[in-house]
């Protein structure tokens, strides 16, 4: 990536959003871009306004417009499960209502980084476990627990576990609507260099993007 005035620009516009500060954010979530159809939402004290991609190499792509804190910003990373991977970007800006930069989704790292995971998937319970393991790659140097719950008019929870970045799983909590489905995501991280539990959030997830991918079909 280039180096310029945009991205000292950037910097200066997020020095100006200070505590007390509640931007107005364009929210909308959808497979593609150029379709989302944004509306207007007061954001918490001191977020911004962000755009989000993630892609995943089993149900394609969601593009996502909402609030976020300022740790989200340009803050790229990918995860890995046996049942796929999904890399996923955030891009930022800091005035009312206003468009970030399409995010820049990172290049593929298979480099082999020297740690293993546990992997397994569970759709009924928001735990899982399993003797199988899967070698991590390139910055995704965290074990996760992955776990979505789905609310009305549906209940159910789903359970990953896999290879994951920093990034990933610093997100933060997180709530997805599609019309009246709504769907919370957790992460719980182990790093490789340490045995505590860092609790994080990210969205969307394969079964979430499989959820988008039919509600547009319909």
């Amino acid at each position: 990536m280039g180096t310029g005035p945009l991205p000292g620009l950037l910097w200066v516009l997020s020095a100006l959003v200070t505590p007390g500060d509640f931007l107005s954010c364009k929210v909308c979530t959808s497979t593609s871009a150029q379709l989302c159809n944004a509306s207007s939402l007061v954001c918490p004290e001191g977020y911004v306004c962000a755009s989000s991609y993630t892609l995943t190499n089993t149900h394609g792509a969601v593009f996502d417009m909402s609030c976020a804190p300022k740790h989200h910003c340009d803050a790229p990373g990918s995860m890995s499960a046996s049942n796929g991977r999904i890399r996923r970007s955030t891009s930022c800006c800091y005035t009312d209502n206003c468009t970030p930069p399409h995010p820049i989704i990172p290049d593929d790292n298979f480099q082999p980084n020297g740690l293993s995971c546990q992997t397994c998937l569970s759709v009924y319970s928001k735990w899982c476990y399993s003797k199988q393991t899967i070698d991590c790659t390139g910055e995704e140097d965290a074990c996760l627990l992955q776990t979505s719950e789905y609310y009305a008019p549906i209940r159910r929870s789903i359970a990953i576990r896999g290879c994951a970045t920093k990034s990933i799983c610093s997100l933060g909590t997180q709530w997805i609507k599609f019309g009246t489905l709504k769907i919370k995501f957790k992460y719980s991280c182990v790093f490789s260099s340490t045995t505590s539990l860092q609790i994080g959030l990210v969205a969307p997830i394969t079964v979430a993007l499989a959820v988008v991918k039919y509600m547009h079909a319909s």
